[in-house]
């Protein structure tokens, strides 16, 4: 048994990253058109090989399950030609039994996506983001597209430029009372964080308190400023959609939205599809089997290819599907992001039942 978990590892291993090099060729070259098509005349062809250099972890681990189901797909069935399979069958291998040969093969992809998520694709990604905004709006990037705003308890603060240190240029902060009647408003020309008391310090500013009938402004050099925002927290929200972040970063930003009572949904979905995603590994690993040793156990490798990518392209649509169930209907995110899993393993197993 040790002999065929090793052969179906080497032969499964090499299938997932074949059908990885083939995908991501092909949506890198789009890619490509893509960014091109940008109508900023200073965004050339260098600045676009470069931004796509930078974000091609994050591309390879989105599409590292699907090739995860396809190669199985491809492998499973090369040796279902070759009588190989029907050997290990005949020989009284049970069907998740072969799903255990394939566990070392699911632990490498893992470990390659986790590596991607968690390091490498949220560094290119924030690298890549800055360097784009930079060719196609200059230093002031954030400046020019109206700025870094958020919310922190009863203040709305405008952020004008984040430096590659942390630093802010440009900070802009409005009070409002209860009834969101504007209070204050400071401004600061910049403001540098202490990461030891994590507090700012703003720079050369004025701030104007606004009464019923006078205003009183007052000018300051130096001004400390507590708020649980820090750089990694705004960087993240200037340059990162939530499912380019690490998870730690997921839940940071998850906290400081709970803390400010916003809804943190859509950060939800995405903490919680990291979380889950050894689950749905296993799961398309196993449709994959279902497949092979069910309807599709004799046919070729063009009726399986496309097999593969219909089943892919569902399994996408499903997660579109329920991903909005739970901002438009409050649906737990866990749910959301668990229920197309679950129907993709509750059909293989139905499938295996079937045929085995």
């Amino acid at each position: 048994m040790k002999i065929l978990d090793g052969y179906l590892t080497r032969v499964a291993t090499l299938a997932v990253f074949l059908t990885l090099l083939s995908l991501v060729s092909i949506t890198s070259l789009f890619a490509l058109f893509e960014e091109l098509g940008e109508s900023q005349a200073t965004y050339g062809f260098l600045d676009a090989l470069i931004y796509l250099a930078q974000t091609l972890p994050r591309r390879i681990d989105e599409l590292l399950i699907y090739c995860v189901f396809l190669g199985y797909l491809l492998s499973l069935g090369s040796l279902a030609e070759n009588g190989e399979l029907t050997a290990a069958r005949v020989a009284g291998v049970s069907p998740m039994r072969l799903l255990g040969g394939l566990i070392p093969s699911l632990i490498i992809c893992l470990l390659v996506s986790f590596s991607l998520s968690e390091y490498l694709a949220p560094t290119g990604e924030q690298a890549g983001e800055r360097g784009k905004q930079r060719a196609q709006y200059g230093e002031n990037a954030l400046s020019q597209k109206g700025g870094l705003w958020f919310r922190d308890g009863s203040e709305y603060v405008q952020i004008d430029s984040l430096e590659p240190n942390g630093d802010l240029i440009g900070v802009v902060r409005y009070s409002v009372n209860e009834r969101q009647k504007l209070t204050q408003s400071l401004r600061a020309e910049s403001a540098k964080y202490d990461e030891k008391v994590r507090v700012w310090t703003l720079y050369n500013g004025s701030s104007t308190e606004l009464g019923n009938l006078t205003t009183q402004t007052t000018r300051f050099a130096q001004q400390l400023w507590q708020t649980p925002m820090t750089p990694k927290l705004l960087a993240s929200q200037a340059f990162l959609e939530p499912k380019k972040m690490p998870l730690i970063g997921i839940h940071n930003q998850i906290t400081f939205l709970a803390q400010q009572n916003l809804s943190a949904t859509e950060y939800e979905l995405v903490y919680w599809a990291r979380i889950l995603k050894p689950l749905t590994f296993f799961g398309m690993a196993l449709l994959a089997l279902a497949i092979v040793i069910g309807p599709l156990r004799s046919s070729g490798m063009g009726q399986r290819l496309t097999m593969g990518i219909f089943v892919g392209l569902g399994f996408k649509y499903l997660q579109d599907l329920f991903a909005p169930t739970a901002i438009v209907f409050g649906v737990p995110a866990i749910v959301a992001v668990a229920l197309p899993t679950i129907i993709f393993a509750l059909a293989a197993r139905s499938l295996i039942k079937r045929y085995a």
